[in-house]
Formats: C-alpha cells, sequence, structure tokens
C-alpha cells in the first residue's frame, strides 16, 4: 500500500474511525513481525510485541503527525519495545545464574538465530547488544535509509552511519575469528587422528 493510501486511514483512524486501523496492521504487520523475529530471536515472543506494538500505535496514533513518515514513526515504537524486552530478558538471565549459581543453557534468542543464519554470523549477532543488533537488521535486511533509522532511533543520520559502520566492522571481525577458530579446530582435530 502507498503511503497516501496509509495517511488517508491514519487521518480516519485520528477522526474516530477504529476500524480503520485495520488495513494498517495488514500492510505492517508482516514486516513488524520480521523485525521483531530478527531482533528477539523468539517467533512467539515476535507475535506477542507485534500486538503490544499495535496496541501502542493505535493508542497514541493521534500523537502522529506528518513530520516523520508513517513507518519510521511505526519502527520507533517496534525498536524501543523490543530493546525493553532485551533489557528485560538480560536481567532475567543474570539473576538466573546468580540465583542457580551457574550458566544458563542457550537462550531462545541465540537458537532461533542459529536457525536463520549460519553459525558465524548467529554467534557474532548474539554478541551485539540490542540496539546494535537492531540498527544492523534495519539497515541491512528492512532497507531503512540512515534518515530513516536516525528518525526511529533518535539519533542524526550521520550518527547512524559511523554507529552501522563500527557495527559491521564488529560482526566481519567475530565472523573472521568464529572461521578461523573453525579452521584450526578442524585442522588439530585431523591432527590429533
Amino acid at each position: 500500500m502507498d503511503t497516501t493510501g496509509i495517511e488517508d486511514y491514519i487521518q480516519q483512524v485520528q477522526q474516530g474511525t477504529t476500524e480503520a486501523f485495520i488495513p494498517i496492521v495488514e500492510a505492517y504487520q508482516r514486516q513488524l513481525f520480521i523485525y521483531c523475529c530478527r531482533l528477539l530471536g523468539d517467533e512467539q515472543d515476535a507475535e506477542d510485541a507485534v500486538q503490544d506494538i499495535f496496541l501502542k500505535a493505535y493508542k497514541s496514533i493521534y500523537s502522529y503527525a506528518q513530520a516523520v513518515s508513517f513507518s519510521a514513526w511505526l519502527y520507533k515504537i517496534a525498536y524501543n519495545h523490543c530493546l525493553n524486552l532485551i533489557r528485560k530478558r538480560q536481567l532475567y538471565n543474570k539473576l538466573s545464574r546468580i540465583w542457580k549459581g551457574h550458566i544458563v543453557a542457550e537462550s531462545a534468542e541465540q537458537e532461533y538465530l542459529k536457525g536463520v543464519f549460519n553459525e558465524p554470523l548467529s554467534k557474532a549477532l548474539t554478541k551485539l547488544s540490542g540496539e546494535e543488533r537492531s540498527l544492523l537488521i534495519l539497515y541491512v535486511f528492512h532497507d531503512k535509509s540512515y534518515t530513516e533509522i536516525g528518525e526511529i532511533a533518535g539519533k542524526s543520520p550521520e550518527a547512524v552511519r559511523k554507529k552501522i559502520t563500527r557495527v559491521r566492522k564488529k560482526v566481519k571481525e567475530d565472523i573472521n575469528i568464529s572461521q578461523e577458530e573453525g579452521q584450526w579446530e578442524h585442522t588439530w582435530i585431523q591432527t590429533k587422528s
């Protein structure tokens, strides 16, 4: 659906026609689900997050102004919601380790990323902070411009460009290290046989 059509539906919702929110959900539901899945690493968490995101968007749609694109406005809600979920998950995992006195098994996020990406890339992505992973996902998988990502993350386009450049370099280095370790393990196993 084009942006003009979306803006028409937004105006209808702002004027009290609640049914006009349905085409908005239909237009963005799939891409938000994919974004949340990649960021949260769990399909069920992503489904729940998308529902929460649309609920938040509906409740605050009256504050939306066309100064930014609706897509960026909606992704900003998703970005903040997912980062909050990741922070809560990390806190829970830390507390679990303290209470249990041992390291917890791989998270659902790590398991999911292994199934979607090759092992070196999934390892590199799990080492990133939620913000870093989100910026990279928006740029690489959702084809968002630096300007759009800046609107979503509350940063200048130049700051986003620099951050994404650093994150891409970090991922590339982690992948190279992982591949070197894999080659070393393979060589070591062959010499031990």
